[in-house]
């Protein structure tokens, strides 16, 4: 049975470009490889799930290109907490320096969002998305 598995766990956890890709793009692409795997959460959506302009407060819209975390002052972050009401959450935000004359400051705007309804699970899922999005 472990056969049948390895391939599919495997594929989940191969990397995956989503340079030039939009937000929705890589969050779908996410859900259908983490389904395929079979390890799947309740859900994977954009952190801005109304697609609210004030991306400070919600997040970047889905439409927005994929965030270029490559950068020595702008990277993206893998974090795995308990949610508000039951479950656990991943999130990924995008986290970078703005500078403001000889100053600035750091600002983290989330991205994605994956919902699991256990710690076991959440870092399971965590595991291989950070793999797959090279965040490790």
């Amino acid at each position: 049975m472990s056969e049948l598995l390895e391939p599919q766990v495997l594929h989940a956890s191969t990397t995956f470009d989503p340079a030039g890709k939009t937000i929705r793009h890589v969050v779908n692409h996410i859900e259908r490889a983490l389904r395929q795997s079979e390890i799947e959460p309740e859900w994977v959506d954009a952190a801005n799930l109304v697609g609210d302009p004030n991306e400070d407060y919600f997040g970047l819209v889905d439409t927005r290109d994929w965030p270029d975390g490559g950068a020595p002052r702008r990277r993206l972050a893998l974090s795995v907490a308990r949610g508000h009401s039951e479950g656990w959450m991943i999130q990924i935000d995008f986290i970078q320096f703005i500078e403001v004359g000889e100053a600035g400051h750091w600002k983290s705007q989330p991205v994605v969002r994956i919902k699991t309804l256990s710690r076991t699970h959440a870092w399971a899922v965590a595991a291989v998305v950070s793999r797959m999005l090279d965040i490790d």
